[in-house]
């Protein structure tokens, strides 16, 4: 038996446990996703009224689920019922691009603001500085926008918001116009890339640090107000441990980033260059990953902390429209000498 049935089919059997054991969310209904070694499918929830038993099925089914949920709804949500779900998986995080430090460099003249002013800034032209807006469509008049090129292309992997000292942990992406083919989103499994490194490559990297760019979008178009770094050794960014563990557990996760301009410290350009296409080689292997085919209404919930994610080229005469939100992150820590 292949190694993706055996876990597809482990993944069934908890989720069939899960889904028997749920008395007091018997509203709830779980299943595994479709052709995925992970993640887990949820129906039934009203987002307007999430009760405490629905929040512990919840998580529950995120361990189980190895860090990746999908929420099926029948109609698009309202804006505070997303984040209505968002709050059951933590405090949330300010959009990137909204914050000086947080995906955008200040211009001279935004230099001196506080967090407070610029916040003002943003809710004064009416917008909501938790929430991003991804798509072709203008989020006002949802009238199809014209963009640059690489936005139709393939995004690289990547994990959301690595380039600070915090990083989110919990990104939500609600699907509101999708296009019938394109624009799937990838999304690669790191704590399976980990467990099956060889024990020679682990110890070469656990005690080291990538340093993850924050001048590049995922599509490859610069963040506000960024230039251009002469090589990734000057990019600006965050230095994070290869491999991380999470709070209170033995597990174990690469964390990369994304590739563009990634720099493990210490090393030459040229060493850092090769370990780090090694180790991307590695951690997105097809048995790692699952591609998700949207539909209208979806919310899907991925931990950041254990997944990389990518989203799939889509055509430029289609529309694809999401909300994303995303909760505030922990320290990001590193493997122990006894992990």
């Amino acid at each position: 038996m292949k190694l993706n049935q055996r876990r597809e089919d482990g993944l069934l059997d908890a989720a069939n446990r899960l889904q028997r054991s749920a008395t007091k969310t018997g509203r709830l209904t779980l299943s595994a996703l479709a052709d995925a070694p992970f993640g887990l499918e949820i129906r039934g929830l009203e987002p307007e009224n999430i009760t405490q038993d629905d929040k512990a099925y919840i998580w529950e089914a995120h361990r189980v689920a190895h860090g990746l949920l999908c929420f099926s709804f029948e109609r698009l949500l309202e804006a505070h019922e997303l984040h209505a779900l968002t709050s059951v998986f933590g405090e949330s995080e300010y959009a990137p691009g909204i914050i000086n430090g947080l995906g955008k460099q200040p211009t001279p003249s935004e230099k001196h603001l506080t967090v407070e002013q610029q916040l003002a800034i943003v809710r004064a032209r009416g917008e909501d500085p938790f929430m991003t807006y991804i798509g072709n469509l203008d989020p006002t008049t949802l009238r199809k926008q014209s963009l640059y090129e690489e936005f139709y292309s393939e995004w690289e992997w990547h994990t959301d918001m690595s380039y600070i000292e915090t990083p989110p942990t919990f990104s939500l992406l609600h699907a509101r116009q999708v296009p019938h083919e394109g624009g799937d989103t990838g999304f690669c499994n790191q704590v399976m890339a980990a467990q099956e490194l060889t024990d020679v490559t682990r110890n070469r990297v656990s005690k080291l640090k990538i340093k993850h760019d924050s001048t590049y979008n995922s599509d490859g178009s610069l963040r506000p107000g960024m230039v251009a770094p002469e090589s990734p050794i000057e990019a600006l960014g965050y230095p994070h441990p290869v491999i991380r563990t999470m709070p209170n557990t033995d597990i174990e996760a690469l964390y990369l980033g994304r590739r563009t301009n990634g720099y493990i410290l210490g090393m030459t350009l040229e060493e850092s260059e090769q370990l780090l296409n090694k180790l991307w080689a590695h951690a997105t292997q097809a048995q790692f990953c699952y591609r998700h085919k949207w539909r209208p209404g979806q919310v899907v919930v991925w931990d950041n902390r254990l997944l990389m994610h990518k989203r799939f080229p889509m055509d430029d005469q289609t529309v694809r429209f999401m909300w994303r939100t995303q909760t505030k992150g922990e320290a990001v820590q590193p493997v122990t000498s006894s992990s």
